[in-house]
């Protein structure tokens, strides 16, 4: 079976653990040069080292996305090493769960800092790059809660619905330069993150796989899978959308215990 990315530059932000580990492996698999950023870079050696013994090539670059400069060194950087950036899968994220009635302005501000600025910082700064070069693939990674409400999730779900809307504006304006945008929104996902949140006591593991369909969380696959689809050629007519990943749990309007 041909490798669908063969001589493809992406870009995986936040992939250094959980569904940005997924994708940036799983492109590499598929024949694509990536470059994993994390904060800081050497959180994100131990998937660059994976992706090497397996046989792909990827490097690791330590970005603060909701940084303008660092953004910008970061991007000029990769088009050194790697050339122009063909795709850009904007993942990284955060979740700081607080009642809005106790919620500080600093809650509110980095999640829209790092799950909404990050991906206007990060799509403008490969945007020039995609627009001289002809064309390319950017994937925002949104969530349900983006068309859902939940209690003590304001900045995250305030800032996952913007992911939406940018992702469409974003792309009417940029399909004229061959770019094509899109959001995947997963659903609950088996991560570090959720297992943080339920030891916590913020939420329960089997309440989530109760009120799913399919009866299970998601796996860091099930979203790499549907990146991969979206970045393809198989998907060149689609831009502007969202796609949902989740079992089933934004259909299902019906509460069961």
């Amino acid at each position: 079976m041909s490798k669908k990315f063969i001589g493809k530059v992406a870009v995986v932000t936040g992939a250094s653990r959980g569904i940005g580990k997924s994708i940036a492996l799983s492109l590499a698999s598929q024949g694509a040069r990536v470059v994993c950023t994390a904060t800081i870079a050497e959180n994100a050696d131990t998937t660059v080292a994976d992706i090497k013994e397996a046989g792909g090539q990827a490097m690791s670059i330590g970005c603060r996305v909701e940084d303008p400069d660092m953004v910008k060194d970061s991007f000029a950087l990769i088009h050194q090493n790697y050339g122009s950036v063909d795709i850009l899968v904007n993942n990284a994220g955060i979740s700081k769960p607080m009642l809005t009635m106790e919620m500080s302005e600093e809650n509110w501000d980095i999640h829209m800092d790092i799950n909404c600025k990050s991906i206007f910082l990060c799509s403008q700064a490969v945007a020039h790059q995609m627009k001289e070069n002809g064309g390319g693939c950017i994937i925002n990674i949104g969530s349900i809660l983006g068309q859902n409400a939940f209690p003590a999730t304001l900045g995250y779900c305030a800032s996952k619905a913007a992911v939406d809307q940018m992702t469409k504006v974003m792309a009417i304006e940029w399909a004229r330069f061959g770019i094509r945008v899109n959001c995947i929104s997963p659903g609950y996902i088996r991560t570090e993150l959720i297992d943080q949140l339920a030891r916590e006591g913020k939420l329960k593991l089997s309440d989530l796989e109760r009120r799913t369909p399919q009866r299970r969380l998601g796996t860091g696959a099930d979203v790499a899978n549907a990146v991969n689809f979206v970045a393809s050629e198989d998907a060149n007519f689609m831009t502007g959308e969202t796609l949902i990943i989740d079992g089933g749990w934004n259909a299902f309007g019906y509460y069961q215990t």
